[in-house]
């Protein structure tokens, strides 16, 4: 009898790197007028923010871009930005 093994990804690991009080916290650090100016401080400020680990911080910089480059509207509600984030992560899960 053979046993299958679920196969676990980097990708899939990243699931699992930030929650919504990362998103949160990312948030509220700020008066971010769009995508633009939360990623240039997820890129100069962010990795000084001691309630955020580096996964977390590359995890919602990756889903940020990820969110930008694709022209979706820039969500100032920490629960909207959040499923923002996440449906990039699962879309890319998929690619």
């Amino acid at each position: 009898m053979t046993e299958k093994y679920a196969m676990t990804t980097d990708d899939d690991l990243r699931a699992e790197e930030f929650d919504r009080a990362a998103v949160q916290t990312v948030l509220a650090t700020g008066d971010w007028a769009g995508w633009d100016d939360l990623l240039g401080w997820l890129r100069s400020e962010g990795p000084g923010v001691r309630e955020l680990s580096p996964d977390a911080l590359r995890g919602v910089r990756q889903d940020a871009e990820r969110a930008c480059a694709m022209g979706f509207p820039f969500p100032h509600d920490a629960d909207h930005l959040y499923a923002v984030l996440r449906g990039q992560h699962l879309a890319r899960a998929h690619d």
